[in-house]
């Protein structure tokens, strides 16, 4: 192997390491996975929480799909981190396009290759997942009104969760031998709206808090609106669970309360957005949390 192909090598697992560094990524999606897996196992009558081969397998491939889109975020959004974040790898020319294009085949043949052993359905959601994030790109390149609206953004965007939750609440009906229940949709459902809770709170602010430049919802509808749209995002994503559960349904009155401090904070003290997307991600931690909880309850129940 030539010098000039190991330094390139090189380049690209650093720019991974700072980009979407292994280790927390690994534990916020075996999380994520456990706590969807779990719930979705009590919704079909099972005793929760079942670790298995498959299930590692399912966790990895969300996280190596949540590479794939890592990278195409950073493509898509070059011209903006040039200005805004320029110390980013692609930004500063630590990596190439080049570079992140060769990442990006190596990415797709693996969680294809490995996904087709198992299942094509999943290898087809993967496959799709892969798909509409380089759509996303183009979109991002090509579409002025695309451009021009953050809740708009989100909410073409947002059907990537979607689809790292369909490809969990598949692979989990496979493992139990039966069809997809369709209640898990709204346990998709429910973590789609924590992850926006979390999204729009952390890009919501005061007039005058922020940076020049800097994209927010609250510029959209203003403050007060953009908070309570988080807030009531997150007393929707815990009301599914509470709904959907069938013991410990208090657990997912946590995330309602942090949301609670959260929005008396912002208009109490007109606290700063880095404080208010802090505790946004401790109501999405919460909530996954309370699933994991009660996928265990239903396990030893």
């Amino acid at each position: 192997m030539s010098r000039t192909a190991t330094s390139r090598i090189r380049a690209v697992l650093r720019y991974s390491w700072q980009r979407y560094p292994p280790l927390f990524y690994l534990v916020v999606v075996t999380l994520w996975s456990l706590s969807l897996d779990g719930m979705l196992r009590t919704l079909g009558g099972g005793q929760g929480l079942a670790l298995s081969w498959d299930l590692l397998h399912v966790a990895l491939s969300v996280f190596g799909v949540g590479y794939f889109m890592r990278i195409v975020d950073e493509l898509r959004d070059y011209e903006y981190d040039r200005v805004h974040n320029p110390e980013r790898g692609l930004a500063k020319g630590d990596v190439s396009f080049q570079d992140l294009y060769v990442a990006l085949a190596v990415c797709a043949a693996i969680l294809l290759g490995s996904n087709l052993a198992v299942s094509w359905m999943r290898a087809l959601i993967l496959l799709g997942i892969m798909v509409y994030s380089l759509f996303l790109w183009w979109l991002e390149l090509n579409s002025t009104t695309y451009q021009g609206s953050m809740f708009l953004t989100i909410a073409v965007a947002i059907q990537l969760h979607v689809g790292q939750g369909a490809y969990v609440w598949l692979a989990q009906a496979e493992r139990a031998g039966r069809a997809p229940e369709a209640q898990g949709l709204l346990v998709v459902l429910g973590l789609v709206f924590i992850y926006l809770h979390w999204e729009v709170m952390r890009k919501t602010a005061w007039p005058g808090s922020t940076k020049p430049g800097e994209k927010l919802y609250s510029d959209e509808v203003g403050s007060v609106a953009s908070s309570l749209l988080a807030f009531a995002l997150v007393v929707g994503a815990s009301g599914l669970m509470f709904h959907l559960s069938h013991g410990a349904a208090w657990l997912f009155l946590a995330p309602v309360a942090v949301g609670v401090l959260n929005v008396a904070l912002f208009f109490k003290t007109r606290s700063p957005r880095g404080r208010s997307g802090r505790l946004a991600g401790i109501s999405y931690f919460a909530f996954l949390f309370a699933m994991l909880v009660h996928a265990f309850v239903g396990r030893y129940s």
